[in-house]
């Protein structure tokens, strides 16, 4: 891919061989005297690339926002979007769906009482302009992820705020809730039939309207005017929480300096890249790629200490903020009548209630805690020879503390597996693991993904691919690929559904776009590709699965409002797509040494295979613990302020996780699930992988390429999507009821 490219062309790239085109470092030219050029050399992702009327009066033609693509040129199939280019814009269409919105809720609740019908009254309500089904939503507020100018960041997130607001204020609309309170007692509403999930059209079903009328009485319209008028204050108000918590993750510049022998055991390149040249000291970040291989690969136990006090002390105001979001919805809940946000939350969910998750953690946890027991012994003999070998023993009890987990566990691959991830990350360049990854996903799901190279984007380094079934060549979606750090950008790896599906007034369909944004490591200053660790590789084929869901749902009921997938599912398809990363054939699919080209070599793949379930009993405990902590803060009495938050991890987590906290430590700064659409409900990644395992014991085990297996897992499982029962979809693609062993089998507790 071409270098010093405008911030919104993506051009095809050079003639090059195939795999050198694949690593070449598409964002590292600069012009001469242009401030932005310096920035974005001297410190990635840190260009602004504005408008000419904004930018410095030096800045160069390739730091200037051009004019938009326009999003429909000849032959072309592009998403809807054209990306701000100024706050102005923002506000503009932030404005735009402000009006629509309300004017689309008064003409609901101006209709007759003699003209009430599914068409007036429900047909409306299933698209609302503050619907991700209308491309001005996420055009407004995406950039608050993912722009490199704070202030385009900071207009997107306010942004955001507001479509939040206007989604809550919608949802409390009495008079809205009349008209459909009303129609749903009609005779129309008595004889519409049930909604048929997997039938493409459009026709009146009694599924929206139950779904309707539930998330309204959910907001607080059966409450009084004073009750209601209170709900909405709280839900304002953790709303604003939220978005000032996830603005400290996002903006936080925390660096550390360490000498270059603090960072023994890191490899020398890491060391290198990370090298002030005038000082001679190393400057580490709190994001991931730096945090990780310190923390699995320094020996120096003193710099594995201070890296993990100072991400779990650092973002500000967040411990504080934490506790007002708990509060806040707390209080919400019992205006509602439930006894904890966390019932109002199961209620929607799989589980169903608090108790049956706890029954089901709990469950795992009497099955996981000898193991994980062990798991934690072995880990102390191991740093106590290692102490030794390093002359650092002395005469105190060798403890296990919170920042050796990582360290011993990777040397335990290496010692006792010959894993060393350190060392097979060359196997695994980024481009090689994308392609090889997109390849096996097309195969699978029967699809065909064309890269569409002159679009309209928000970084140079986007990239923009069109999905079509492979057997009718019918249009699916698309997804963007944003995948490497930058100051500002989310800091962790998620997928955000741009745009729904919707059926447009000429009869066609539009498709949906989903982003996938990551931290993976990013290609080197001097142009050497960016190598990724298995982990990483996992990640990426994680989160690819969470696209071909959002992009694989079918149904009318998909383009509307009321297509919720529950928490406790919806990472159940990405994580049973996991097995494919510990699969001989897929490993050998997925690397190409970064300079021989050769494949992970067998050796290598059996090592990492047999290491699959070290420490499986410690690590599942930390889940289990995630969980539990969630559950807590959301529950019957959670703590009032950041020192009962800062009391309960302390406690919490030794006795869950088998770690003791470290003093002022505490991961409720930086843990964001918490604070977005995962309250209560962090405990269904365990919840999910048990489902995700029994899918793939009994449907893909025996032969994970089955285009078969593959096919019925799009049509019955991701198909779907948000509605239905999933329970019932589930069995019906597995032939029977869920159960845990498969789970437990696949994680070395059951034998």
């Amino acid at each position: 891919r071409s270098q010093g490219r405008r911030f919104q062309v993506a051009g095809p790239p050079p003639r090059a061989p195939p795999v050198a085109a694949m690593l070449t470092n598409a964002y590292s030219g600069k012009r001469e005297g242009c401030p932005c050029c310096e920035e974005r050399v001297a410190k990635r992702g840190g260009a602004r690339f504005l408008a000419r009327a904004m930018a410095p009066s030096a800045a160069c033609e390739d730091c200037v926002l051009p004019p938009p693509v326009p999003p429909t040129e000849a032959g072309a199939e592009v998403p809807p979007f054209v990306w701000p280019r100024t706050p102005a814009d923002i506000e503009a269409a932030t404005k735009e769906v402000e009006a629509a919105s309300q004017a689309a809720l008064d003409v609901v609740a101006a209709v007759p009482k003699d003209k009430l019908s599914f068409e007036t009254v429900i047909r409306p309500l299933m698209e609302v302009p503050y619907y991700k089904t209308n491309h001005l939503v996420c055009q407004s507020k995406h950039l608050q992820h993912c722009a490199t100018d704070p202030v385009m960041r900071e207009a997107a997130t306010k942004a955001a705020s507001a479509f939040a607001a206007l989604k809550k204020g919608g949802k409390t609309r009495k008079d809205v809730y009349a008209q459909v309170l009303a129609f749903s007692e009609s005779a129309e509403a008595k004889g519409l039939p049930e909604y048929e999930v997997l039938v493409i059209d459009n026709g009146p079903a009694a599924y929206f309207v139950g779904a309707i009328l539930n998330g309204f009485e959910r907001s607080g319209l059966a409450l009084s005017p004073e009750q209601a008028a209170e709900l909405r204050k709280l839900l304002d108000e953790d709303t604003e929480v939220c978005s000032k918590y996830k603005t400290n993750l996002g903006e936080d510049k925390t660096k550390i300096t360490f000498a270059p022998e603090e960072l023994e055991g890191c490899d020398p390149e890491f060391v290198k890249d990370r090298t002030d040249k005038e000082t001679g000291q190393v400057v580490i970040t709190l994001k991931m790629p730096d945090v990780l291989p310190i923390m699995q690969y320094c020996a120096v136990a003193e710099t594995r200490r201070k890296v993990t006090i100072a991400r779990d002390c650092a973002y500000g105001n967040n411990l504080d903020l934490c506790a007002q979001g708990v509060q806040l919805r707390k209080k919400s809940a019992a205006i509602l009548g439930y006894k904890s946000w966390a019932h109002y939350v199961t209620e929607r969910r799989m589980s169903g209630s608090p108790e049956k998750v706890f029954a089901f953690l709990g469950g795992i946890e009497e099955k996981a805690k000898p193991g994980a027991l062990a798991d934690k012994e072995r880990l102390r003999l191991l740093k106590k020879a290692h102490l030794e070998e390093r002359g650092e023993s002395t005469d105190a009890e060798v403890t296990i503390e919170s920042w050796d987990v990582a360290f011993y566990h990777a040397m335990i691959l290496k010692r006792e597996y010959g894993v060393d991830h350190e060392a097979i990350r060359k196997y695994f360049p980024c481009p090689v693991v994308v392609e090889g990854t997109l390849s096996i996903y097309q195969e699978l799901l029967g699809l065909k993904f064309t890269e569409i190279h002159k679009f309209d984007t928000w970084h140079p380094e986007v990239r923009l691919f069109v999905v079509h079934d492979a057997a009718t060549s019918e249009r699916v979606g698309h997804f963007y690929l944003d995948l490497h750090p930058r100051d500002g950008k989310y800091n962790h790896a998620a997928i955000f559904h741009l745009l729904k599906r919707k059926q447009l007034p000429d009869g066609s369909w539009q498709t949906p776009v989903d982003c996938m944004l990551t931290n993976l490591p990013a290609p080197s200053a001097d142009g050497k590709p960016a190598l990724l660790r298995h982990d990483d590789v996992v990640t990426f084929f994680h989160e690819f699965g969470h696209i071909m869901h959002g992009l694989c749902a079918e149904g009318a009921a998909n383009s509307t409002t009321l297509a919720k997938c529950p928490r406790d599912f919806v990472e159940a398809p990405s994580q049973m797509l996991e097995n494919w990363c510990y699969n001989r054939g897929v490993l050998q699919r997925l690397s190409k040494h970064v300079e021989s080209g050769e494949c992970l070599p067998e050796a290598n793949v059996t090592a990492l295979l047999a290491a699959k379930n070290v420490n499986e009993g410690l690590m599942m405990l930390r889940q289990l613990y995630l969980g539990l902590l969630d559950l807590s803060i959301h529950g019957e009495s959670p703590p009032a302020d950041a020192a009962g938050l800062q009391a309960l991890v302390d406690e919490l987590r030794p006795r869950i996780s088998l770690l003791n906290n470290p003093p002022g430590c505490n991961m409720l700064r930086n843990f964001g699930h918490l604070m977005n659409q995962y309250s209560a409900a962090y405990y269904g990644y365990l919840w999910a992988e048990v489902l995700s395992a029994d899918m793939f014991a009994s449907r893909f085990e025996q032969d994970p390429f089955s285009t078969e297996a593959g096919m019925a897992y799009r049509k019955t499982v991701l198909a779907p999507g948000g509605v239905g029962s999933i329970a019932g979809h589930l069995a019906k693609f597995l032939g029977h009821e869920p159960t845990q062993e498969p789970f437990l089998r696949s994680r070395g507790i059951l034998k």
